[in-house]
């Protein structure tokens, strides 16, 4: 009961609303708060910020009164309406604490509970389910050594544990072996970090360089020693002061060592990279027209074609802002593509990564204050950003076979760095820390790691190394069905209740939600919305897509089944 599950109730008593049916429902979370999820529960830390602007939550909309079974479910206001948004184009771009965010998920999901509560309708239990049987066609849940009968369940369990990689294994069997070092394997919940918060002299190593690494170095030196300073509220130019000496050393690495890409500063800079309604309406068309009929195609020309275009329109539009060419807009088309086809494509209008993580990092933080001429990748990347629901609406169960859609998500996943960046003061915060002198940039790019008494050393290509005691990290799982390991994925996978749409992605689902079981086998009244449909559907890790039509179809096609039966 997450955000997915929190709109997915809404709207399966929104389609219920419109008819006679009654129908019983169970709701399953083991958390405290309800609607949030884990990622955005509301007791976590400040430090943990989110990384898509307080503005393109507008998307967040209004649930409107609901009338169900003489219950009266009242409207509750949008996102921007609960939290009064109200900025200028021109005013910097807000990214609050993710327990904001989750503060209003709760809020919307507790008055759900109210309303309910002591209805014959719906009973609310804080339990995990472990286990999934078929009997007697009804699936038995079972958890806290109960059982439930259902006719249908709805699973949007989000993120799920998966096995450790081969790496993790070893450095776990390392810790056994030295007690004086630790290992977390992962960087969530961030206050287990508590017990090496306040840590005046250690090494730390963070396997990661992305947005949790960002959090976990925020938690981490927003301690007893120091703390951030805002020195320019323009740029966000961040100093890190101490209070007392501390010598703290946070050591990230990962294996190509680039650095995130801080979004455009306000609603201004970033109109500059917005495609034309056409352009997304033709962009969409042309992806639909071979991802959703019975083609074959055996390259993902059919996305980046169109992608190619109509960033290189929106370059050429920059002008003066970008950095200077004299290319047309077919020329400019062939360089974008051959950077979409390779990561290590160079061309005076991208920008050379070779220049030093730190100065890297700055002439990005100038690019989105948008005092800096623009690369080509930066515009690419913010191009791509804009156009991801579009593509997420086309792609989503293409028909395509699966090597057409892991390359699709590959590429995808590969703009993040620019797409799911996080706000410039991030990145000035990253800056502070080198300044410091309490993180480094040395050995970020895909050090040697040799597994000493003392805990992990690191060796980079001049030669230079650090001794780390302790290690976090700070890598995501990525969902693959596969390698999860929680008991209830487990367990439908041996009971050949649902499939892997790739082996290395997640289940296979209808675009109702429907778990598509394997063939010879009786379907079952299963659906999945979230994560571990990935492969199924893209764009499964954003916070709107909690709030988009894929949950709206899966509370419809529910209802139909109804009417059917």
């Amino acid at each position: 009961m997450g955000p997915r599950g929190l709109y997915a109730l809404e709207q399966l008593l929104l389609e219920l609303s419109y008819t006679n049916y009654r129908v019983k429902i169970s709701v399953f979370d083991a958390s405290d708060c309800g609607g949030s999820g884990n990622v955005w529960e509301t007791t976590q830390p400040d430090s943990n910020w989110i990384n898509i602007t307080e503005r393109a939550l507008s998307d967040i909309k209004e649930r409107p009164q609901i009338v169900y079974d003489n219950y009266t479910l009242q409207a509750f206001p949008s996102y921007h309406h609960w939290c009064q948004f109200n900025k200028s184009p021109n005013e910097p771009d807000t990214f609050p604490p993710r327990n904001k965010v989750g503060k209003y998920l709760f809020e919307r999901y507790n008055s759900i509970v109210q309303t309910f509560d002591n209805s014959t309708l719906m009973s609310f239990h804080k339990y995990k389910i472990e286990d999934l049987n078929l009997k007697n066609n009804q699936l038995e849940t079972v958890g806290h050594s109960q059982i439930w009968t259902s006719d249908t369940v709805l699973l949007t369990i989000g993120h799920q544990p998966t096995e450790l990689s081969k790496q993790l294994k070893q450095w776990q069997s390392h810790t056994t072996l030295h007690q004086s070092i630790s290992l977390y394997t992962t960087a969530y919940p961030i206050d287990q970090l508590n017990t090496i918060k306040n840590e005046s002299a250690i090494n730390i190593g963070i396997r990661g360089f992305g947005l949790a690494m960002i959090d976990v170095m925020r938690y981490l030196t927003i301690n007893n020693y120091g703390n951030f300073k805002l020195i320019n509220p323009a740029t966000f130019e961040t100093q890190y002061y101490k209070v007392k000496d501390q010598k703290l050393k946070l050591v990230p690495f990962s294996l190509d060592g680039l650095p995130l890409v801080p979004k455009p500063l306000n609603a201004t800079i970033d109109q500059w990279y917005q495609p034309t309604a056409s352009e997304l309406e033709m962009f969409k068309s042309e992806i639909e027209a071979v991802a959703q009929t019975a083609s074959n195609p055996d390259s993902i020309a059919f996305l980046i074609q169109p992608m190619a275009k109509i960033i290189a329109r929106v370059f050429l539009e920059l002008k003066h802002k970008s950095v200077s060419h004299n290319l047309n807009l077919s020329e400019l088309k062939t360089v974008i593509l051959n950077w979409l086809n390779d990561n290590n494509y160079s061309h005076p209008l991208i920008q050379d990564y070779n220049i030093g993580t730190y100065k890297l990092i700055q002439n990005y933080i100038e690019m989105a204050l948008g005092k800096r001429p623009i690369s080509l990748d930066y515009c690419v990347g913010q191009v791509w950003r804009l156009c991801q629901p579009s593509l997420y609406k086309a792609f989503s169960h293409a028909k395509v076979n699966n090597d057409i859609i892991e390359r699709v998500i590959a590429l995808d996943e590969r703009s993040k760095r620019y797409s799911y960046g996080p706000p410039i003061e991030s990145m000035q915060q990253v800056l502070a820390l080198v300044d410091a002198g309490i993180l480094t940039l040395d050995f970020v790019s895909n050090p040697e790691i040799n597994l000493v008494s003392e805990g992990w050393q690191f060796k980079n290509s001049k030669n230079q190394s650090i001794t780390n005691p302790v290690m976090i990290n700070s890598v995501l799982d990525a969902p693959k069905l596969l390698k999860v390991k929680a008991p209830l994925i487990k367990n439908l996978l041996q009971n050949d209740f649902i499939q892997p749409i790739h082996s290395k992605l997640g289940i296979e689902t209808s675009p109702d939600g429907f778990v598509n079981t394997p063939k010879n086998k009786a379907d079952v009244p299963i659906a999945v919305l979230g994560r571990l449909a990935k492969g199924s559907v893209i764009g499964v890790d954003a916070i709107l897509e909690c709030f988009g039509p894929r949950i709206e179809a899966w509370a419809k096609a529910y209802v139909q089944r109804l009417s059917s039966n």
